[in-house]
């Protein structure tokens, strides 16, 4: 490969790259310690790029330096002004604030490293919801009904139309998280769409109200795909099996699967949206009719990201090797990836699986399934303790703060 042929993803390659160019990993929490373990083993350097002690990827063995950046949903240019600072090596953006950040000055940055980011003009389209819904049409992939009110007077009068319960979702989840702590709110009545849509209003949070899919967090799905050139080079699926908090949170448990349902809109929602590179694309069945429908689209790595490479598609690895080398490994994927393998978030699942087992919505056998067949951890790794026993002491001291505040208070 030439100095100035492209990849995926990146401008013309920096001429001064390495022949093993550093990774920088942006983002710390469990996609990004997915992609460092990942990279670390295969031998590249890796430094992590973090803002918050909360960040325990830092703590991995697989770390060969850390570098302290601006957060990138407080200061976007402050990130991208330290990772241009850097010399020259791969940036995985690894959160939605962090690919927003660096889509936004992709070419800047790409004057300097390789970049594993979609531009700006592809990278709004899944990041924004409204957007995702608008290329869904186009791309003719069933996604629920959405409407963006941009006032109070417009959702004044489409609350008449819309059909209870539904869900108030952010445009830019990111945002509407570190705001409220939840993904997003389900609402039963029209008095509690209203104070949620204004809650976010006022602190100028765009969100979309969304018709609400029934089923169990059981129905949701994860098609994750590497594209190159517009056709995908190997395909993986997923179901959940909990989320926490319950029904709309985040995944803490889920289990690899042939889903071969998902797999020709995912195909075409990836295709509509021109993502090359990584892609994750989350359904869910909707307990009507049985048709998988599409919930949200992530160019970046997803936060279950080490059950994929636990199950022989190694996406982190595919990644750096396809931007660096110019070509796709074979020896990074298998077609016929394991089934039946578990990704548990040790920080969240084992309250999820005891909480619904007290409420009786699964038996001890059922909360204990994930556990009793092969599993990879979000955190926990016997040969890489550093991420795990950080959560734990990190978790530990919030606890002995807030008895300190009762004990005081």
């Amino acid at each position: 490969m030439t100095a100035t042929d492209e990849e995926p993803g990146t401008s013309a390659r920096p001429v001064d790259l390495p022949a093993t160019p550093p990774a920088y990993v942006l983002g710390g929490y469990e996609a990004g310690l997915a992609v460092i373990r990942s990279l670390g083993r295969a031998g590249v350097p890796v430094t992590s790029v973090v803002a918050a002690e909360r960040e325990h990827a830092r703590r991995s063995t697989h770390v060969t330096a850390v570098r302290t950046a601006p957060d990138p949903a407080e200061d976007p240019d402050g990130l991208v002004d330290a990772v241009a600072d850097l010399a020259p090596g791969v940036v995985i953006p690894t959160t939605d604030e962090s690919l927003e950040a660096v889509s936004a000055h992709r070419d800047r940055l790409a004057a300097r490293h390789l970049v594993a980011c979609p531009p700006q003009d592809v990278a709004r389209v899944f990041l924004d919801k409204r957007l995702t819904g608008e290329a869904a049409e186009r791309a003719g992939v069933v996604a629920p009904r959405t409407v963006t009110p941009a006032s109070p007077e417009e959702l004044a009068a489409l609350i008449t139309h819309l059909q209870l319960p539904c869900l108030v979702k952010p445009r830019e989840s990111y945002r509407y998280s570190r705001a409220f702590g939840v993904k997003m709110h389900r609402v039963d009545t029209a008095d509690a769409l209203r104070e949620a849509w204004l809650r976010a209003h006022e602190l100028d949070i765009g969100v979309v109200v969304q018709e609400l899919i029934p089923g169990p967090e059981t129905g949701g799905i994860n098609y994750n795909t590497y594209v190159v050139d517009g056709e995908p080079v190997v395909e993986f699926t997923s179901r959940k099996l909990r989320l926490a908090p319950r029904n709309f949170g985040f995944p803490s448990a889920v289990v690899s699967g042939r889903v071969p349902e998902v797999v020709a809109p995912g195909r075409r929602i990836v295709r509509e949206m021109g993502i090359e590179g990584f892609a994750n694309v989350e359904f869910k069945r909707d307990a009507r009719d049985g048709a998988y429908k599409l919930m949200e689209v992530n160019g970046r790595p997803n936060m279950s990201g080490a059950l994929a490479v636990a199950c022989g598609v190694d996406f982190p690895l595919l990644t750096y090797r396809h931007l660096v080398e110019g070509r796709v490994d074979p020896a990074t994927f298998r077609p016929d990836w394991d089934v039946d393998v578990a990704w548990i978030n040790d920080a969240t699942d084992p309250r999820a699986a005891v909480a619904r087992w007290r409420s009786g919505e699964a038996t001890l056998r059922e909360g204990a399934a994930p556990y009793t067949r092969r599993r990879v951890f979000a955190s926990f790794a016997l040969r890489d303790p550093g991420p795990f026993v950080d959560r734990v002491r990190a978790r530990n001291r919030r606890r002995a703060q807030r008895l300190r505040r009762r004990i005081t208070g």
